[in-house]
């Protein structure tokens, strides 16, 4: 069994490039919107496969920082933990976007701010919005909607014997997808029975193999980053899927393979990485939701400029890029680190 202590940097560089995917999809259709021109934002919808590469590696996360614990304790401290790294960031973007909206209101485009919504944004609490979709406030903070459902549900089976938890947790997201809550006619119900809160317990699963001490020979680790170079190039290509079910093997299968190929070859924990490129990955939970807002400055500086029909489309997907790469290691660094170290004073002050 390894130290848990030890940094997994290639799972780190994993971070920041499942970031970095979601961010271009997003840049690509702004880019499309004030160009005219089609960036393929329908084809690059595989894009999101950033999303489910995020899943997965939170599932192994969790196997790996609780690792032949359990009892009240570490479920509770494993709860506080996940609060205070989520909950601050998301609140303080959430309040921005409200801030921006009160200057602007059409940044909101289809959607609109109503209080109680907007209180249930800030409590993980899945609603229809008026825009027909199941989306808070800040509409990326659906994929928060799910880390918060999981780590609640991964605290609770912390309650159970070591050699129970992860069989017990298991268990429950494959009956909820499989019965579908009952068919249960609630909001609540249609999002955390979707097939993708699975991705969490594989994820669990690679961390289960990571802790035995299961390795893959070296070379593997090789073809995990080949793996994930070729992931990082696809959206310079339009990949058009035939039917749903290709799509969503896609979604499924490319981020379970990169994670098990970057955790598990022997050596990858020794593996060490560029600074700058540990940095992206450090920063890729500012990256992601912060990139909306550099996208929208930087579109709308060029629309001011008059330069959105002069320069070449994927130029200015390029300069967005860069800016959102910027801006979210910036943010990382002045904006996320302070506000977590300040929320563990704050709750650790009396220990």
């Amino acid at each position: 069994m390894n130290n848990k202590s030890t940094r997994l940097e290639p799972l780190q560089l994993l971070r920041g490039l499942a970031a970095i995917l979601i961010m271009v999809m997003h840049a690509r259709y702004e880019t499309a919107q004030i160009t005219g021109v089609s960036s393929g934002i329908e084809e690059a919808s595989y894009l999101l496969v950033g999303v489910d590469i995020f899943f997965v590696l939170s599932g192994f996360i969790m196997v790996y920082t609780t690792w032949g614990k359990s009892g009240f304790e570490a479920s509770k401290n494993f709860m506080i933990r996940r609060i205070l790294r989520i909950i601050p960031i998301y609140w303080f973007y959430t309040f921005l976007l409200l801030g921006v909206a009160l200057i602007a209101p059409q940044v909101l485009g289809k959607a609109e701010f109503i209080p109680a919504e907007f209180l249930k944004s800030l409590f993980f609490i899945p609603y229809l919005n008026s825009a027909g979709d199941i989306q808070p406030f800040l509409a990326l903070g659906w994929t928060l909607n799910y880390e918060m459902y999981f780590y609640a549900l991964f605290a609770l089976c912390l309650l159970l014997p070591v050699r129970f938890s992860l069989p017990a947790l298991g268990g429950y997201f494959i009956l909820s997808v499989i019965s579908d809550f009952g068919g249960v006619d609630h909001v609540a119900a249609e999002f955390y029975g979707y097939s993708i809160v699975l991705e969490f317990f594989y994820g669990c699963l690679i961390g289960y193999a990571f802790m035995k001490g299961w390795r893959l020979p070296r070379s593997f680790l090789y073809a995990g980053f080949a793996c994930a170079g070729i992931l990082a190039a696809a959206f310079v290509f339009e990949q058009e899927w035939q039917d749903q079910i290709s799509f969503n093997l896609f979604r499924t299968v490319i981020p379970v393979l990169l994670v098990a190929l970057l955790a598990l070859p022997k050596g990858a924990e020794e593996l060490r990485a560029p600074k700058s490129a540990v940095l992206i990955g450090d920063s890729s939970y500012t990256l992601y939701l912060s990139h909306p807002f550099a996208i929208g400055a930087v579109t709308q500086g060029m629309m001011w400029l008059g330069l959105e029909q002069s320069l070449p489309p994927l130029l200015i997907l390029i300069i967005t890029a860069i800016a959102c790469l910027i801006g979210g290691c910036i943010a990382y660094i002045l904006i996320e680190k302070p506000l977590l170290s300040a929320s563990k004073k704050l709750v650790y002050k009396k220990k």
